[in-house]
């Protein structure tokens, strides 16, 4: 569990600052470390077809379940996904997407499950219902991106002060090779993008640092406002767009 993090969100309101609670990436899973890639190669783990059926939990407010119907129309409007909302049961063999309230979570299994049958869970808390930007990174998640900063060619444009960060928490920014980046230029403003000062043992101290001509600057990174057109560009090349 991270410790005081929620108290520096006045310095730094990245997106780890909502998933940063037993999310989809917590760190004492054995499997953080493969969970940090940056977007599914294996087929396998998309979605099929480019419909998405979804259910919304029956006690969500009325102003909680309008925000996770926005955040997921934007796929419709920006992507060939279509999201459509579930009234009764989903068709046969169908996989779903289940909104569900938690009171301590926001995460969910990132990609199709080829193996499961059911929902797929999205956990939210008040406060994450509260951001559709939020909703949408954890959707992103759900369709098989994982965070910009552990991307393989990640290198090229940032550092990591590994000095600044708990080393419980190293995992949450390694590199990883195995994975692919469609070719889509690196994205400071991608949603799925830690902020500068992610995990940071100092906050007012950068822990991600972009590089500008091979030197590191600081600058601001990441947001929670939505999917940038690297993400939307990404999503459409996975599900052939």
């Amino acid at each position: 569990m991270v410790v005081g993090l929620w108290d520096t969100c006045v310095l730094s309101q990245g997106i780890e600052d909502y998933e940063n609670y037993y999310n989809e990436i917590h760190v004492d899973d054995e499997q953080a470390e493969v969970k940090t890639r940056n977007a599914l190669q294996s087929p396998l783990q998309r979605w099929p077809g480019q419909r998405i059926y979804y259910r919304i939990a029956n006690n969500f407010s009325e102003i909680e379940a309008s925000n996770v119907r926005y955040a997921v129309s934007s796929f419709n409007d920006q992507t060939c996904l279509q999201f459509e909302e579930m009234t009764g049961n989903p068709p046969a063999g169908r996989r779903y997407v289940y909104f569900k309230k938690s009171k301590n979570m926001c995460g969910t299994r990132v990609g199709y499950q080829p193996l499961q049958f059911g929902s797929h869970d999205v956990q939210l808390t008040e406060r994450c219902l509260s951001m559709p930007g939020v909703i949408q990174h954890e959707t992103l998640h759900v369709l098989g991106l994982f965070h910009e900063q552990s991307r393989p060619d990640r290198n090229e444009y940032v550092e990591i002060d590994y000095d600044n960060i708990p080393r419980k928490y190293w995992s949450q920014f390694m590199a990883m090779e195995q994975t692919t980046t469609f070719n889509v230029p690196y994205d400071y403003q991608s949603v799925m993008h830690y902020s500068k000062n992610a995990f940071a043992k100092d906050p007012t101290k950068p822990t991600i640092r972009a590089l500008i001509e091979g030197k590191p600057v600081e600058r601001d990174m990441g947001q929670t406002r939505g999917p940038s057109e690297g993400d939307l560009a990404k999503i459409r090349i996975m599900y052939n767009c």
